[in-house]
């Protein structure tokens, strides 16, 4: 017999590998060298250098060839996978000049780094990284809100309670809750997008912070390098060098905890005590001792998750506190905070998607807990304030006591008796009938009765999905043109390369 998991003889169906890989994290997989990642944007941004050096007459055109034609031969090793980073060499920028002078020979490989730093390199190539990882978590979030919406729609008549204090409060519908983590999530997007507007500047050309004599053109770099302008000074985005990374981070930070805020609410609405819902078999584990267990492990995943991208942000805001102006080497740990932050919080959404793309509802639990613990209580003292014009708080008193009278006597809703009674003690007189007191406190009625726009009414609730589904068209729209402006910058590099003959 083969075992290669200790679990998983009850379920159905297991997990998928991306799945296992999430739950599992680092237990038996090795975090890649954080320079790796940065291979391609490292080259992306010599090439454009180095045309640019060409432009400017600072190199000849000779020289450009050459070595644009290393850098080609150092992506295609990339490509193929022959291209590893030497630790002798310290760095992603060290092991790329390195290679050129070794096939070049210094006369050629040795002028890739005129008129740079690795100072300015290194924010360079950050920038490139963290600005595709920004357009990723945009992307993932608009997926996952589209499957929001669609569970949403689907269940916008779903009644069940709402919850205050863990407690039953009153009553909505599980759209109106699917709606509201939507909500969050779209603002999650507009931090990512925002993110564009503060730091998509080119830091090429800063040199080690304050700039160099050659003749740079840093809006041709910034042009072929997709970059809105480059940066107004040269001297701010190499002290401020964990900025970007801070504010990404804070943007992760806050839509974890809008995914913990999710796997908290469905890890109790999955439990027996509740039995709202149940997640899928590809969700959950088992046990190594307990046959029975189906233990919902993504969602815990997802808030231990949570807990490391605070741990992620503090630090990279700590580093910022007190640096000296120009470039710090405290800072480069900066790298490490944002990229395991990424590693660890991005996958979360996908999987996210998928539990609420295969959740089962339990339509008719959701019902039979709105129609307990007094849901009515609160509509029934609206009711009692609109119709007789009793001051709120007066009426809050009555209704307070009628719970009381109606707990006495066994009941889970407020009964006509005791509201009678709670009326006359407070000197109040209505006549009212059985059903009439009943019938207020009926979930159908209390739903009907919240027409103000953003509630949980049939009509506003199709407000509000078709308002998201708006939002998400633009995010799309905005996101896929930022996409295409990048590509339009890759391919602009290519032609000026073929242009100078490099092939």
């Amino acid at each position: 017999m083969k075992v290669e998991k200790l679990w998983g003889g009850r379920f159905q169906e297991l997990p998928t590998e991306a799945t296992v890989a999430f739950l599992s994290g680092r237990d038996v997989r090795a975090m890649p060298p954080s320079d790796e990642a940065l291979i391609p944007y490292d080259l992306w941004g010599s090439r454009a250098h180095v045309l640019m050096l060409c432009r400017q007459s600072i190199l000849s055109k000779t020289d450009g060839r050459k070595i644009l034609s290393g850098l080609r031969e150092v992506e295609r090793l990339h490509a193929r996978g022959k291209f590893r980073l030497d630790p002798s060499r310290e760095d992603v920028h060290t092991n790329t000049e390195s290679f050129l002078i070794d096939r070049l020979g210094i006369e050629y490989g040795g002028k890739i780094h005129t008129g740079r730093s690795r100072n300015d390199q290194i924010v360079l190539d950050m920038r490139l990284f963290l600005r595709d990882q920004v357009i990723d978590y945009g992307e993932e979030l608009i997926g996952l809100v589209d499957v929001i919406l669609q569970r949403a729609e689907a269940h916008r008549l779903t009644v069940m309670p709402g919850y205050t204090h863990h407690q039953h409060a009153t009553v909505t519908t599980f759209g109106h809750l699917l709606l509201s983590f939507a909500e969050a999530l779209d603002r999650d997007i507009q931090r990512y997008s925002h993110w564009f507007s503060l730091f998509n500047r080119n830091p090429l050309g800063a040199a080690a912070g304050y700039g160099t004599s050659f003749n740079l053109d840093r809006h041709l770099t910034a042009r072929l390098l997709g970059f809105d302008s480059p940066s107004g000074n040269v001297t701010d985005p190499i002290t401020q060098r964990w900025e970007p990374e801070a504010d990404l981070a804070y943007a992760s930070a806050a839509m974890m905890d809008h995914l913990s805020t999710m796997a908290q609410t469905l890890m109790l609405f999955s439990t027996n005590e509740f039995g709202l819902v149940r997640l899928s078999d590809r969700h959950c584990s088992g046990s190594s001792i307990m046959p029975q267990k189906r233990n919902p492990d993504s969602l815990e995943v997802i808030k231990g998750k949570t807990s490391f991208a605070h741990g992620m942000l503090m630090s990279l805001l700590s580093v910022g506190k007190s640096l000296f102006i120009g470039y710090n080497r405290d800072t480069q740990w900066t790298k490490y905070w944002i990229m395991d932050l990424i590693a660890e919080s991005k996958p979360a959404i996908p999987i996210m998607r998928e539990i609420i793309g295969l959740l089962q509802v339990n339509e008719g639990r959701m019902l039979e807990l709105a129609r307990k613990e007094f849901l009515g209580a609160t509509p029934l003292m609206e009711w009692l304030t609109e119709r007789c014009g009793v001051p709120l708080r007066k009426a809050k008193m009555a209704m307070e006591r009628a719970v009381r009278y109606s707990e006495e006597e066994g009941r889970e809703a407020i009964s006509r008796d005791s509201f009678i009674k709670a009326l006359r003690e407070m000197k109040m007189s209505l006549a009212v009938g059985e059903r009439e007191v009943e019938a207020v406190q009926k979930p159908d009625r209390i739903l009907s009765q919240v027409r103000s726009f953003g509630m949980p009414s049939d009509r506003r609730i199709r407000e509000n999905i078709a308002s998201l589904r708006k939002g998400m068209k633009r995010h799309r729209i905005w996101l896929a043109e930022r996409r295409k402006r990048i590509e339009r910058a890759r391919d602009l590099v290519s032609r000026m390369e073929k242009e100078l003959g490099v092939r």
